[in-house]
């Protein structure tokens, strides 16, 4: 595989970065800090034939998710083929390095889509596209809150900034037809040519009518290929954008801070499809908070169980955002698994990222989802602003308390285009954020009482510590008294798996039981 970072030197010239500088950025860096390239200009042509657009996922270095379609791309090729225009999906987590490039080879404009950590991956790939003649264009969070890391690259044509479903396919048309004209009117994007931005249009207002949208163009991947990496048969759906809370490590720049719904009926056609099509063993709706508004769950919930289906489901919500009743009926409409981001069990540290939460009400949510016969995991970080070994301790304090079946802690990042990033900015380290970037396990974050090293052992720790404890005889023991009352007080399913016991039952079918910790 090439170097990631190969084909990233420096130029002189003007930055293509046009908003405000960042501490490090200069004339010849990237806001970032990462040195530039020399720009290869972005030409519009007339073709005799309309060009093939790839929009491609960029792997992370490390998959830490299970494997699953990637829905971003997937909503964009869909409103390419409602515009009519020829488009090709591929995401590189289940391509080699030799099918991807083949891939871009036989595509005119090259779109990439990459999470924060691989962007570097993402230019590199931009720069074998760009030898091979190609139009790239980059999309997604980042490159609307960070243009100039893309274009200053000299690898990249075009930014598109904003939800680009419907500005997608109008920029597609534009660059058929070869006017510049035409593509200054499509919003959000920004591009550079002979080393000078040319174009550069703020982001599109937020989609207002999620119904209006094409379905994801589930059948331009290969979703077995997934799957067949996925022992879980995991599909995606979403039913929301936005996300109205103010914690400083979120950037919402993408998707906004308001709150828009598909309506029920669309969600559960959606579904429907999904389980009738595919056979997926389980449904994980990525919403960033699905239950917020607690009477579509009920509604939704309603609708699964009028129409029949059955299919096993995840949600990822808050823990103030559920209640008992309705834990029980989407336990009731197949929703086995709950993913909370609690961030923190001290008071403090959910104080500082701006959480709006309590330990007691994190607490509380985790024995009602427990009740509700609900499997939970939940997210954490270390390595908070000023967070000290005592907040650490709380935290665990509150695990145990809480007890949740399984826990994913991350480092804390101030990621551009968040509150963290404008507040503290004296405390990154911007060389190490241009060597390296980000991830989950990593910051460039110069902790006031710990070392990058000392974090990444307390991030293990409690992961390893807890489950030491959770797996424990007497935690094992207290969860069968649990799971009893669970089974008195929900009879049907405890008749299910007695029956499933002694056979007289088939289990649910594509489902991973390990994962269910009991």
């Amino acid at each position: 595989m090439f170097d990631e970072a190969d084909g990233i030197g420096a130029r002189e010239g003007t930055s293509a970065r046009t908003d405000r500088p960042l501490p490090g950025a200069g004339p010849t860096t990237s806001a970032v800090g990462l040195p530039t390239a020399g720009a290869r200009p972005a030409r519009l042509h007339r073709p005799n034939t309309m060009r093939k657009t790839l929009l491609t996922y960029v792997k992370p270095h490390v998959q830490e998710d299970p494997l699953a379609m990637i829905l971003g791309i997937a909503y964009l090729g869909g409103a390419m083929e409602q515009a009519g225009l020829p488009v090709e999906l591929a995401d590189e987590r289940i391509l080699n390095d030799s099918e991807m490039k083949e891939t871009i080879e036989r595509n005119d404009v090259i779109g990439f889509s990459a999470l924060t950590p691989n962007i570097r991956r993402a230019i590199a790939w931009a720069k074998y596209a760009k030898e091979k003649g190609k139009i790239t264009v980059m999309g997604g969070p980042h490159a609307s809150v960070d243009q100039g890391i893309f274009l200053d690259s000299g690898h990249f044509d075009y930014v598109i900034k904003g939800e680009a479903e419907e500005t997608l396919p109008q920029f597609i048309k534009a660059i058929e037809g070869g006017r510049d004209e035409d593509v200054k009117e499509v919003a959000g994007v920004a591009g550079v040519r002979d080393g000078e931005i040319w174009v550069d249009n703020p982001a599109p207002p937020l989609i207002k009518k999620l119904d209006d949208l094409p379905l994801p163009a589930r059948h331009l991947m290969p979703m077995e290929s997934f799957f067949k990496m996925n022992p879980e048969r995991l599909a995606y759906i979403f039913t929301t954008r936005g996300c109205p809370f103010k914690c400083i490590f979120c950037q919402k720049e993408l998707t906004g801070r308001g709150f828009r719904v598909r309506s029920t009926e669309l969600i559960v056609d959606e579904l429907e499809h999904i389980v009738k099509t595919y056979n997926p063993g389980v449904v994980l709706f990525v919403d960033e908070i699905l239950t917020l508004r607690k009477k579509r769950i009920h509604e939704m919930c309603d609708e699964i169980l009028r129409r029949g289906l059955k299919f096993e489901w995840i949600a990822n919500t808050r823990a103030d955002c559920v209640d008992y009743q309705l834990l029980k009926h989407m336990h009731r409409a197949g929703c086995r698994r709950i993913y909370y981001g609690w961030e923190s069990g001290s008071q403090r540290m959910l104080d500082v990222l701006k959480k709006d939460l309590t330990p007691e009400v994190i607490v509380e949510a985790a024995k009602m989802t427990r009740r509700a016969g609900i499997w939970a995991k939940v997210y954490l970080i270390v390595g908070s602003p000023d967070e000290t070994p005592q907040d650490v301790e709380e935290t665990q304090r509150v695990l145990k308390m809480a007890s949740p079946d399984l826990v994913r802690v991350s480092v804390f990042n101030p990621l551009i285009g968040t509150e963290s990033w404008d507040n503290y900015q004296a405390n990154i380290d911007l060389t190490d954020l241009r060597d390296n970037y980000v991830s989950s396990n990593r910051s460039a974050y110069v902790h006031e009482h710990f070392t990058q090293i000392e974090l990444e052992q307390i991030r293990k720790d409690m992961v390893r510590n807890y489950e030491k404890w959770y797996y424990a005889y007497p935690q094992r023991a207290r969860r069968l008294v649990e799971r009893t009352m669970y089974y008195l007080e929900n009879p049907t399913f405890a008749k299910k798996r007695v029956g499933r016991a002694l056979g007289l039952v088939p289990p649910p079918s594509n489902k991973v039981d390990h994962l269910h910790a009991g």
